[in-house]
Parts: structure tokens; sequence; C-alpha cells
């Protein structure tokens, strides 16, 4: 995971998780590139977040593709995962995404402590990157 250049300031790129029960997570901090919009079916924290059966994940082992219901992509770059994050998406075959407004993993924290996540869960899959 590294900083990128995002209008003025430096935000971190998304970055793997797992819950407790081994669910995968992406932790992406917010850009207006990719908004989370409640039409868009995106919950707060606080909700339980159903499938949302018209986006899409793919994951080749090094690069994942986020696909919004209109075919466009949410997020399309490079995401380093450890084999168990990987495994992970092929159990559960679902992807729980958290956004907000922090930069760096040390902002997310006090961003979900304000209520002020953002939270989706979207089909995923394992494709072969050949």
């Amino acid at each position: 995971m590294e900083a990128i250049e995002v209008g003025a300031g430096r935000v971190w790129g998304p970055w793997p998780e797992l819950l407790a029960d081994r669910r995968p997570v992406l932790v992406v901090p917010l850009v207006p590139e990719r908004p989370a919009c409640a039409a868009d079916g995106w919950g707060g924290a606080e909700d339980l977040p159903r499938l949302q059966e018209g986006w899409s994940a793919a994951f080749d082992g090094a690069r994942l593709v986020v696909t919004r219901p209109d075919g466009t992509a949410w997020y399309d770059g490079p995401l380093a995962a450890a084999r168990d994050w990987a495994r992970a998406v092929r159990a559960h075959r679902t992807l729980l995404i958290v956004t907000g407004p922090f930069t760096a993993p040390f902002d997310l924290h006090p961003a979900a402590a304000a209520g002020r996540l953002s939270v989706l869960t979207v089909p995923a899959r394992l494709v072969d990157a050949h």
C-alpha cells in the first residue's frame, strides 16, 4: 500500500483486511473519483449492508476491479493482498467495501468513531490473470 497524489494532497491506496469471521474487506479512502452514494446502494457503518447484485469485484491476485452497476469501474488498480485474503474472497464470494473521509490508515478510526464511514457489499470472485 502506498500513498498516491490526489488533488492537492496524498491519499493512501486501498488496502485489504479480514474481519474476525474471515470475511474479506477492502478499505478505501474516499476521493471524488470514487463516490459512495446511497442511491448506488451504499449505507452507513451502522447499517447491515445488503449484497448489491449490480456491483461486482474481480481479483486476479495482483489487481482488483470493482465495477458499478452501469459497468464503469469504481476502482481498478493494484492490490497487495495476502493469500489468506484471496482465499477469503473465494470462500465468501463477497467483498465488503468500507470508505469514508480518511486519507491513511491512521485516519480510519476517527472517521469510524464519528460515524462517517460508508459500506457496500458486492459479489466478488477470483479470476485468472492469464
